[in-house]
């Protein structure tokens, strides 16, 4: 008799780079998922107004925008490893919200999937947003093979965010 069957998450976020997990939970490994097909997420987008202090700033989460997407990579988890995913969602990034998304396969297939985000935060949060968040998110997408152009513009959004907030740290100096 089979087991149940596997389901489908999202991944858009740290979790794409198994190397990049290791290396920020200090040798833990993660779930041994089958790598998956690049996808989009379908009317999100990603909007980084979670404060987390162990990442000196605020992180992204998965936001309802129309017409607006993602791009990440549709795995399909085996259901006895999904309890596993999870914890590595949320130690990686705060993300302890599953929520359901469309998403849209490399061969134009919408499917039904799910994706770990940060919850909204429940006031605004204040400070920058975290560098090293946002060069991690480029590698971790780099390191997946998503679409060159999704990579550089994840790059360019790293040294933007840096630029500024450099300019405006030394401006208060």
């Amino acid at each position: 008799m089979p087991g149940p069957a596997p389901l489908p998450w999202f991944a858009f976020s740290l979790s794409l780079a198994p190397g990049g997990v290791r290396e920020r939970l200090q040798g833990v490994l993660p779930p041994a998922v089958p790598e998956g097909e690049v996808a989009e997420a379908l009317d999100v987008e990603l909007v980084h107004d979670v404060l987390a202090p162990e990442w000196e700033g605020r992180v992204a989460r998965l936001v309802d925008t129309p017409g607006r997407r993602v791009i990440g990579r549709l795995r399909a988890v085996p259901a006895p490893l999904w309890p596993q995913v999870a914890a590595l969602e949320e130690r990686l990034a705060l993300a302890t919200h599953e929520r359901p998304l469309r998403v849209r396969t490399a061969s134009g297939a919408l499917v039904s999937a799910r994706a770990f985000t940060p919850p909204a935060p429940a006031r605004p949060a204040v400070g920058p947003v975290s560098e090293s968040f946002l060069v991690a998110l480029a590698r971790a997408a780099e390191s997946a093979k998503l679409p060159a152009d999704y990579v550089t513009r994840l790059q360019a959004e790293a040294q933007l965010v840096q630029t500024i907030q450099r300019a405006q740290a030394q401006r208060l100096r």
